[in-house]
This record gives structure tokens, C-alpha cells and sequence, in this order.
């Protein structure tokens, strides 16, 4: 069923997940980048128990929707596709101005314990968290115009749990785009959570196999 704003449980279900998320926002940046990572772990963790209790996603309706073939896989391919050439972007724009702090979070790995916890909050976890929240939390059907100020929404809360310096927020605001397109013309969450976990795979996957093969020598 979308979302409508209409809707009382619409607001009553945000509530408590927005105020986790200002919370986070608050103190994610007490900590040093090897203790952070437990932090993020926290968050990610609250928000996709706090869902899954609310039966707004589950693993084995994950796993039917991966045995649908084109009808599926179609627009996750095209989710990718608009992903990397924001991201393409992005890049483009740091490369710009080298010099200026994007404000992104820089996750120390100093123990199997915090390999662990940086690839949940790196891969397996955000997929999950961040399209159940941003996305099919936050967007509702009501009307075109309740579309797209949902999807403004949705992206600037997404841009500031990645990003609070201006730089970096624009960068995870491009990251966002292809994300709400994605969800709003297939409706289909799951689409986005596996595009997304495709992508997070990509680009910190490398990385997780890497820090384990120093931890083990």
C-alpha cells in the first residue's frame, strides 16, 4: 500500500525513526573514525529491527522478488546505471575542489570486530536501512506536487546522515536521485535495496576483502 500523508499511521510510524535519525546526527561525531563505526552499526541495526517489526520488509519477500526475472532485474540494472553516473559525478565534483572537507564519515579498522561492523554498516546494512527510511518510509502518492516535496525530503535527510559540510551533502543529495526515481516508478522497494546493495558492494566490498587479508597475515 503507498503512502499517503493522509494517513495518521504515516506520521505516527515517521516519528520515532526521524528523531533516531536527528539523534545520530548528533553524536555519530563524538566518536574517533575506529569507535564510529560501532555507532553507525547502532543506527543502521535500530532502524532496519524497528521496520522489520513493523513488517515493511522481509528477507523472504526479498528472495521471491530476486526469482522474478526481467520484470525485476530490468530496473535494478537501470537503478545501477543511474547510481554510477552520480556517483561519476560526485567524484567529478571533488576532484574540483580537492581542498575542501566533504564532511564524510572516515571509518577506522583496527580488529576483526570492527571489520565486522564496517561491513554491515558498508554493505549489508545500509541497502536495507537507508531505502526502507528514506524511501518507502518517506514518500507518499498523494498528489505530484506531495511527490515531489516527499522526495526533497527524503533526499535531504539522506544527504545529511552521509554529509553535514556542504560539499558533501550536494554529493550524497546526486547519490539519492536515482534511488527515488527508482522506487517511484517501479513502487517496488526491493528494486532499490538491491541496486543499492549492489552498488555498496562495489565500492566498499574491495575494501572489507582487503582489510581481512592484512588482518589475517
Amino acid at each position: 500500500m503507498n503512502n499517503s500523508i493522509k494517513d495518521k499511521h504515516y506520521w505516527l510510524k515517521l516519528l520515532p525513526v526521524i528523531i533516531w535519525h536527528f539523534a545520530y546526527l548528533i553524536i555519530c561525531n563524538m566518536f574517533d573514525k575506529y569507535t564510529r563505526v560501532y555507532c553507525d552499526l547502532l543506527f543502521y541495526a535500530g532502524i532496519a529491527c524497528y521496520f522489520f517489526l513493523l513488517r515493511d520488509w522481509s528477507f523472504l519477500l526479498w528472495c521471491k522478488e530476486l526469482k522474478k526475472g526481467k520484470v525485476f532485474w530490468l530496473p535494478v540494472f537501470l537503478t545501477i546505471l543511474g547510481m554510477a553516473l552520480m556517483f561519476g559525478i560526485s567524484i567529478g565534483i571533488k576532484y574540483l575542489f580537492p581542498n575542501i572537507n566533504d564532511g564524510m564519515a572516515v571509518l577506522g579498522v583496527n580488529s576483526w570486530a570492527t571489520l565486522i561492523a564496517f561491513a554491515f554498516v558498508t554493505v549489508l546494512l545500509p541497502p536495507i536501512s537507508e531505502e526502507i527510511f528514506y524511501r518507502k518510509a518517506i514518500i507518499a502518492f498523494d498528489s505530484k506536487l506531495i511527490i515531489l516535496f516527499s522526495v526533497i525530503v527524503s533526499i535531504l535527510l539522506y544527504a545529511s546522515e552521509h554529509s553535514l559540510m556542504p560539499i558533501g551533502f550536494f554529493q550524497a543529495c546526486l547519490w539519492g536521485i536515482p534511488f527515488c526515481i527508482s522506487y517511484i516508478k517501479t513502487k517496488n522497494i526491493y528494486v532499490c535495496m538491491t541496486a543499492h546493495f549492489f552498488c555498496n558492494l562495489v565500492i566498499n566490498g574491495m575494501t572489507v576483502i582487503i582489510t581481512a587479508i592484512k588482518l589475517s597475515i
